[in-house]
């Protein structure tokens, strides 16, 4: 059995900054834990930064202040700007439009956001990969390697039980940090409630994702590429909020076994003629149902029941009109579909047969006030894909250093609700490693 300092399970943005600054602040025997033979978690989907304290992470569950989090963000920007692929796509200073912008939306009751942000590409992600693992000269990476199960054996001393290439093997560490990312956030739900581990449901994000013509949002994209509107409905007083806009890019389909869910995403060098972006409406629960997690798999696998096992796509002018899109006048060049072709492989069929009535009144709601901002929206021949659906469910009560109560395992990341995104998950890493550093 190996003994390390500190192990991570996880090696996506979390996991690989807060190794960088374990490194940086002088610890050594540090090995990061993955199941994948080559994972690296949201690094390898388009890489888009958003370096702005009010998107992809909350100061306050951070426990943080703006010029702590702006003091990190510029620590981080040094690291991934170095990559030489990583290219600024949005300017905030100097950008007089920006202010027209936000006055628009204001007009139609929006908020806007413009973050500085930056992008490398889906075909980029295993260079930055590389690029990130190469900074690190003292850190172990066990990739191929499946932790069965958690266990405390005393006061800094744990032990993880793995399955490496079929055989078993054990490691045992004086602090775990837990960066386990979306795809294994419930799997190390599972391991926290079996230690112990105090955890609470916390809100999930439902919705579409809309796929249009790019000629319609350019306007906008080319004065901020993925633009943040945030709306609260009139009806019912909830949230609802673009996420990742990816001019030029495409609609991609992501398989959870039982269910599927919808994503877009763009590449450096190849373009699509279409622009896409996701609509989501933010979705807590209280009893007697408080398990956004079981709520939200519901949701996606009455999808793929309708869809034939796969997720279901829809015209705006048959949505408009109430009828469900089909096969036969999917490209109408009579009623103009021809103008967005679709990038993502979905039925077509009637979204609102699946999605629940207050978020799609939600959604709907927010849509037409968009097209009133970006006239061209809600072109007939607009698709809606759905569902896109994100779980940042499982949330962890911690102290200032993202210590769990079980003194010795921290957490960070989006798959402990620590983050959402690549920025804020790597603000979370840093600060559970120098917690760590304090304690060993």
């Amino acid at each position: 059995m190996k003994n390390y300092n500190v192990l991570i399970i996880g090696s996506g943005p979390a996991g690989l900054f807060s190794a960088i600054e374990l490194e940086k602040l002088g610890l050594d025997k540090i090995a990061i834990v993955d199941r994948n033979p080559y994972p690296a978690g949201g690094l390898l989907n388009d890489g888009k930064l958003n370096f702005d304290y009010r998107v992809g992470f909350d100061i306050d569950e951070l426990q943080i202040d703006r010029a702590r989090a702006e003091k990190m963000m510029q620590e981080i920007k040094k690291v991934l700007t170095r990559f030489p692929r990583c290219k600024q796509v949005t300017f905030i200073n100097g950008n007089g439009k920006l202010a027209a912008l936000v006055a628009m939306a204001s007009e139609h009751g929006a908020q806007f956001i413009a973050p500085e942000q930056w992008h490398w590409g889906t075909d980029n992600g295993k260079a930055l990969v590389d690029y990130l693992r190469g900074i690190l000269k003292k850190t172990d990476f066990l990739l191929g390697t499946e932790v069965s199960a958690l266990e405390c054996r005393g006061v800094n001393d744990f032990r993880l039980n793995c399955l490496k290439s079929g055989k078993k093997t054990s490691y045992r560490t004086r602090a775990l940090l837990a960066a386990p990312g979306r795809s294994g956030a419930y799997w190390f739900r599972d391991a926290a409630r079996a230690m112990n581990i105090h955890h609470n449901f916390g809100p999930i994000d439902v919705g579409i994702r809309l796929e249009l013509n790019r000629k319609f949002y350019d306007a906008i994209t080319d004065i901020v590429y993925d633009p943040k509107f945030i709306f609260k409905t009139s009806r019912h007083g909830d949230k609802v909020r673009t996420f990742c806009t990816n001019p030029g890019g495409r609609v991609r389909v992501e398989n959870y076994g039982d269910f599927k869910l919808i994503n877009g995403d763009a590449f450096s060098g190849r373009k699509t003629p279409n622009t896409n972006f996701a609509l989501i409406n933010t979705v807590a629960l209280t009893k007697p149902l408080s398990d956004t997690t079981e709520f939200g798999q519901r949701i996606a696998k009455q999808f793929y029941l309708l869809g034939g096992g796969k997720p279901i796509m829809q015209r705006v002018g048959d949505f408009r009109e109430g009828r469900r899109s089909s096969e036969a006048t999917f490209n109408s060049a009579t009623r103009h579909f021809e103008v967005c072709k679709a990038t993502g492989s979905a039925t077509p069929g009637d979204i609102s047969l699946a999605m629940p009535a207050r978020i799609m009144d939600n959604l709907w709601e927010s849509l037409k006030k968009l097209d009133k901002i970006v006239p061209g929206i809600l072109h007939p021949s607009t698709l809606i894909y759905a569902p896109e659906i994100k779980f940042f469910d499982t949330q962890y009560p911690t102290d200032c250093n993202l210590e769990t109560n079980i003194k010795g395992i921290f957490v960070a990341g989006d798959g402990a609700g620590k983050s959402r995104g690549i920025v804020g998950a790597a603000i979370s890493g840093i600060i559970a490693a120098r917690g760590i550093a304090r304690r060993c």
